[in-house]
């Protein structure tokens, strides 16, 4: 099995961790800073991400390619490691099941949907998640990508001052709310 160097910042990351009594600010989380795709090959992944995403090639290190989106200061970094002879990836426990990318709204999204499309792509018509909207499509890769808008937002069933605070479900999962409720632990 190969193991691959984390990746390091090209940029300094100035957001403010999270921090608790038992986790220091200079351990705390501060957010997604990049995914790393490992594929077969790297060339049409590059491609999407290029000509319908927006990201451009930022630099090399043998197998592996950067790619940065220019107007995303946070989670902007996509890595692709071509790995050729790697053991292909399945839906597990310990798997990602795809990476989402994140545009301001619906109109955005219509727009990109029709750029995957005239790319040759299949994409799914758009998804009422009632808290966002989102396409999903499967890249040339093989990896899953979901494109998800900010709108109409996690505050549309209750005010930010109290947003967590209680459990909030897709209308989809409002008749399992009690088999839901079971399973969670208690906070």
């Amino acid at each position: 099995m190969q193991f691959i160097e984390p990746a390091s910042p090209d940029n300094k990351d100035n957001r403010i961790p999270w921090a608790t009594t038992d986790i220091q600010s200079q351990v705390g989380i501060k957010g997604f800073y990049n995914v790393t795709l490992t594929l077969e090959k790297a060339d049409a992944t590059a491609k999407v991400l290029t000509d319908i995403l927006g990201y451009e090639a930022s630099k090399q290190e043998g197998q592996k390619l950067r790619f940065i989106h220019p107007h995303t200061q946070t989670a902007g970094v996509v890595d692709l490691l071509e790995a050729p002879n790697g053991p292909r990836g399945y839906n597990a426990a310990g798997t990602n099941h795809h990476i989402a990318f994140r545009v301001k709204n619906d109109d955005i999204l219509m727009e990109y949907r029709e750029k995957v499309l005239a790319a040759g792509l299949q994409i799914t018509p758009k998804i009422d998640r009632d808290y966002f909207f989102s396409l999903y499509f499967r890249e040339p890769g093989g990896v899953l990508f979901e494109l998800a808008t900010d709108n109409p937002g996690f505050t549309i069933d209750e005010p930010l001052e109290t947003l967590g605070s209680t459990l909030k479900l897709p209308k989809q999962y409002e008749g399992m709310r009690s088999k839901i409720e079971k399973v969670l632990p208690r906070l």
